[in-house]
């Protein structure tokens, strides 16, 4: 991980994943301690459940079904494996200006994606359980998002707190904040945002990214690393 010459590993039994954001949304969910849960219909790959090839009105009806239930019943957690990718930072960290949340995952709260250059059809659901092939279609994304090396934590709405037309998810003993990335050009004080990360989650390591010397990465800036 881009990090890993700064903080220690996660402990065993849990997982480093890594969510990005603007710099206001990630100073919000650091000081409530808790994470935006996505919808699918939000969903910016336009793909989204429909990783099945439709050859009949029968499959294209039973997918919209799922969609519609999916999205009315169930929400889910975004992240990514590591930090360093540039063009991960320009689509979710407000072109390199907001902040990227490292979260210790439990083992088994998060499933990977699954990138493949074709939808499955019918013999790759061969012999499949509805289940089966429900967790085929929430975790099958085409292979130009492979950059992303997602990651995803699936939950029922009700498990979430609601505010309006939004639903968040606490920080747990599942879930915890234990770095805060401040993007290459985020204008926010790296020493500002570090003593509120203390106050709020006195155990989280906060750095400052920058552009690499001789890589396309982006990775610690090295005047933060003494300071951890």
């Amino acid at each position: 991980m881009g990090s890993a010459a700064v903080v220690p590993p996660p402990p065993d039994g849990f997982r480093r994943l890594y969510h990005l954001s603007s710099a206001e949304y990630a100073i919000s969910n650091i000081v409530f301690g808790r994470l935006k849960v996505a919808r699918f219909a939000t969903l910016n790959d336009p793909f989204e459940l429909l990783a099945r090839s439709i050859f009949t009105s029968r499959t294209r009806e039973e997918l919209r079904q799922i969609r519609k239930k999916l999205n009315d019943e169930r929400g889910l957690l975004c992240f990514s494996e590591d930090w360093i990718d540039p063009v991960l930072w320009t689509h979710y960290g407000a072109k390199h200006q907001g902040i990227c949340l490292g979260f210790d995952v439990e083992e088994g709260l998060a499933t990977k994606i699954e990138y493949r250059d074709s939808r499955f059809g019918d013999v790759d659901a061969r012999g499949k359980t509805s289940d089966e092939i429900l967790d085929l279609l929430i975790h099958t994304k085409f292979e130009s998002w492979k950059y992303e090396k997602e990651w995803r934590v699936l939950l029922d709405l009700a498990d979430a707190t609601c505010e309006g037309d939004l639903h968040f998810l606490k920080v747990s003993d599942r879930l915890r904040l234990t770095e805060v990335v401040l993007g290459a050009q985020c204008g926010m004080s790296h020493e500002e945002v570090r003593k509120v990360v203390l106050v709020h989650h006195p155990s989280a390591n906060t750095i400052q990214a920058r552009l690499a010397l001789r890589s396309f990465h982006i990775v610690p800036d090295e005047r933060t690393i003494l300071a951890v």
